[in-house]
């Protein structure tokens, strides 16, 4: 007994006075002592390296459980004396099995006792690099027993996740715990709190910190982690002040719940999927440069925002530039990742930036055709926001089917059947008016809108009749028509135009077989075969032909066409067997089809600079001849209403394309651009740039308030600012206005009675919570009127501190002013009892010596 009280005693006094005053101080939290290297002749390291084994056990993962050494082929626990506060063995456990850093470790047996030996009684310092380097009492030899078996957990046992929110960065906050998810719980949930999680999970800052039950439901199972204490820049959740973990079983009444801004987020447009990239860095938003974001990039921010596939990647230009920093670093995405945030960095290009990033991604998520046995024929419905419905029939012509047909692989529309030829009476109408050209290769490349648009007549569902005929082209050629490729939907096209800006320009291929295409060498290719291409895509006739690097092992052995023919398979054709190919280059073709006009460097698609894609290049428009007859064309051919403004480059910029300097000559009643006659060849004196402002170009303010961020609400429609009306606007609308100017990311609607009386352009906008742009939300028709008795919108926004103060967070590790500083020229508390228990240690170990001698001396 006397040496078991006079080990203890001195393992006591080593680790009180270990060649420093402090170790006292370092069990709250001031730091970590040194131990002295030497043991003691009562105490002994362990085997060297390779002599032993390590595992963690019932914790339900590698790196989370009761501490277990496998010493002489048997398994046992490992203990650690309670009143031991600073030994840091848990973080040479988790170094030791590269488990990352200390989440949570316990001396009371958290994972459950043991059953077997235990086989070490330890103490570490924590600058061990493995348990065998840290000081114990031998193998089998200890003072305690297996209620102290040790258990930890670890980082890297950990996982966070956000549930049932629709997205990545918005839902319940859940927590893998011992192998198994569970809630977090806690009655005062905050913001600081929210604000780790998002960070931790790459999804910018916290909008909101909610009890999970009021948006996305309680949780089941089990609680991992119980009232928790976040400061608001941990680097992750577990390393917050947690008081309970878990896991529990128990009421879910407290399950917490976040929503957070997103990493990434397209600005500078009036589209909820289109516009100029930034990313969150810190607390603000930063820009990221052209040269940094491909296509790769693209899809992985169109589907964290929420939108349907990547169209393009315009670069600069094309929305507003913005201000402030960019983001320093590239983005090397596979295109799977659920969050930019995700995707592998790329060091800063040494070069500078050139411009910044802009992204266009479908606003659906979804396309189909439904009410009808042929998959070529039916009722058009769309998906967003995770629910499918039908179009609405109102606005829909040729032009539209045109683009769905293709998109679903059946050739080019027949016939527009009449609204509810093809049923949907019953499920959910949409009012979005898709306004497409014809020739884009992609229904998301259509504008669309939905405020202001009437209210669709029950059952009036837009159809579509494709031909679906295209499958008998190749027939004598490739035999059965299974044989040949399948657009979605399961019908064939023969041919097509692949890598271009629309379905009318690209690298040709032709179906050879089922799932398989074969591009066209240059050196067997004539150029009358481009008109029979054009011709058979209903693309009109070919601009150019040219040729691009080849990149298939696959190509035709010849292809030959007189130009008159009105299928390729008409053609000569000396073999369809695809053989590999020898020739470098490849055939590519650009129809007149592909011929599109779009306004850029505007806040929406109906103002900006004048762009048009002619010879397979996006270019500008000359200044010179420009007016305002020009500009009304281009807004009637964009579906826009009628010019305002003929503008010159000031407002939108000069452009950085090639020049195109037929356009000026319009009388103003064409329809096209296309249709009207072209200039003289000229000089350009003035630069390119020509812009328009058209009727339909849409834009909100909120005025009469105390800054831009609060006011009454406005919209301006047909070049006239018109109110809008309390009566029937619903409160998630004021959180869209506000986001999309920018003012945070929520707001308060109130009516505000009719002092002065003021025109208002639209009532009953009813806006739900999830909606991007006020453009997309269903509202009664335009219409110039006064508003009733309950007065118009009056939107106060609750503005985005985080953006505006861009206060520094202070970092870890830099003194905070409200630590105690040790006065200069006193004695530390763990000074005195060091001396105080080593001058009893000595007086006992005295009279033990006493005692011993007096045995000796006087027997019996």
């Amino acid at each position: 007994m006397m040496v078991a009280v006079g080990v203890l005693g001195l393992l006591l006094f080593l680790q009180l006075c270990s060649g420093d005053s402090s170790v006292l101080g370092t069990a709250v939290g001031q730091g970590t002592t040194p131990y002295s290297t030497q043991p003691p002749a009562a105490l002994s390291t362990l085997p060297a390296a390779g002599t032993w084994e390590l595992r963690l056990v019932n914790g339900g993962a590698r790196c989370a459980g009761r501490v277990e050494v496998k010493h002489e082929g048997e398994w046992g626990s490992v203990c650690v004396s309670d009143y031991h506060w600073e030994s840091k063995w848990d973080a040479v456990v988790c170094k030791s099995l590269g488990c990352g850093r200390v989440v949570h470790s316990s001396v009371y047996a958290p994972f459950g006792q043991g059953t077997g030996r235990i086989w070490l009684h330890v103490f570490c310092r924590g600058s061990e690099m493995l348990l065998q380097d840290c000081i114990h009492l031998d193998w089998g030899n200890h003072y305690c027993d297996h209620d102290t078996d040790v258990g930890v957990t670890c980082e890297d046992a950990l996982e966070l996740r956000l549930a049932d929110g629709g997205g990545p960065c918005a839902g319940r906050v859940e927590v893998k715990l011992r192998g198994r998810w569970g809630t977090v719980g806690d009655d005062n949930w905050n913001m600081d709190n929210a604000e780790v999680v998002c960070q931790q999970l790459g999804c910018g800052s916290a909008t909101g910190a909610y009890t999970a039950s009021t948006l996305f439901g309680k949780g089941t199972g089990s609680i991992s982690l119980t009232r928790v204490d976040c400061q608001g820049n941990e680097t992750a959740l577990w390393y917050c002040k947690i008081y309970g973990w878990g896991p529990y079983r128990g009421t879910h009444n407290y399950d917490t719940a976040v929503t957070c801004q997103g990493f990434s987020r397209l600005v500078g447009s009036n589209m909820a999927c289109a516009g100029r990239l930034e990313v969150r860095q810190g607390r603000t938003w930063t820009r990221v440069c052209e040269g940094d974001v491909d296509i790769k990039a693209a899809q992985v921010v169109c589907r964290e925002l929420g939108c349907g596939p990547a169209l393009a990647v315009p670069g600069a230009g094309w929305f507003e530039a913005g201000m402030g920093q960019f983001w320093q670093g590239g983005f090397k995405c596979t295109g799977t990742e659920p969050l930019l945030s995700a995707c592998a960095r790329q060091l800063p290009r040494s070069e500078g930036c050139t411009g910044h990033a802009t992204i266009i991604c479908s606003s659906y998520t979804g396309f189909r055709l439904a009410g009808n046995s042929s998959s070529c024929a039916g009722r058009v419905e769309v998906e967003a926001g995770g629910s499918w419905g039908s179009l609405c029939a109102s606005d829909w012509d040729l032009f539209e089917a045109h683009v769905f047909c293709h998109h679903f692989g059946c050739g080019p529309a027949v016939t527009v059947p009449p609204g509810g030829y093809f049923g949907g009476e019953d499920g959910l109408l949409r009012r979005d008016t898709f306004s497409c050209s014809g020739s884009e290769h992609h229904p998301g490349q259509c504008p669309t809108v939905v405020l202001g648009q009437p209210a669709c007549l029950p059952g009036h569902a837009a159809a579509i009749n494709c031909s679906g005929l295209y499958h008998t082209c190749f027939r004598g050629l490739l035999g059965h028509p299974r044989n040949q490729e399948q657009g979605p939907e399961g019908v064939a096209e023969p041919l097509r135009l692949v890598e271009g800006e629309s379905r009318c320009d690209g690298r040709l291929e032709v179906a050879t077989s089922l799932g398989a295409w074969a591009r066209v060498p240059a050196g067997l290719w004539d150029n009358q075969g481009a008109s029979v291409v054009c011709r058979q895509l209903g693309c009109g006739v070919p601009e150019k032909v040219y040729t691009v690097p080849g990149s298939s092992p696959a190509a035709l052995q010849g292809l030959w066409c007189a130009g008159t023919e009105h299928s390729l398979a008409q053609c000569n054709v000396s073999g369809m067997a695809a053989v590999p190919t020898g020739s470098p280059e490849e055939v590519a073709v650009v129809c007149s089809g592909s011929r599109r006009v779009m306004l850029v460097g505007g806040t929406g698609r109906c103002a900006g600079r004048v762009e048009v894609y002619i010879n397979g290049t996006w270019g500008s428009i000359c200044q010179d001849a420009w007016d305002l007859s020009d500009a009304t064309v281009v807004c009637r051919q964009l579906g826009c209403g009628t010019a305002l403004e003929a503008p010159g480059s000031a407002p939108f910029g000069p452009g950085t394309g090639p020049l195109w300097l037929d356009a000026g000559g319009c009388a103003g009643t064409e329809a096209s651009l296309w249709d009207c006659p072209a200039l003289a060849p000229r000089v350009c004196r003035r630069g390119g740039g020509a812009g328009a402002v058209c009727s339909e170009h849409l834009s909100l303010r909120l005025t009469g308030g105390s800054n831009r961020c609060s006011g009454h609400l406005e919209v301006l429609h047909n070049g006239t600012w018109g109110r809008v009306c309390a009566n029937g606007t619903s409160a998630a609308t004021a959180t869209i206005v506000c986001r999309q100017l920018g003012c945070g990311d929520g707001g308060t609607l109130m009516d505000a009675p009719i002092w002065d009386p003021a025109p208002a352009w639209l009532s009953w906008v009813d806006c739900e919570e999830g909606s991007r742009l006020l453009w997309q939300c269903p509202s009664a028709p335009w219409h110039l009127h006064t508003c009733s008795l309950s007065g118009d919108a009056y939107v106060t926004c609750h503005q985005d501190s985080n953006d505006a103060s861009g206060t520094p967070t202070p970092s870890p590790g830099v003194p905070s002013s409200r630590a105690p500083l040790a006065a200069a020229g006193t004695v530390s508390v763990p000074t005195v009892l060091c001396v105080v228990l080593g001058t009893l240690l000595f007086l006992t170990l005295g009279v033990l010596a006493v005692q011993v001698c007096c045995a000796r001396a006087c027997p019996g």
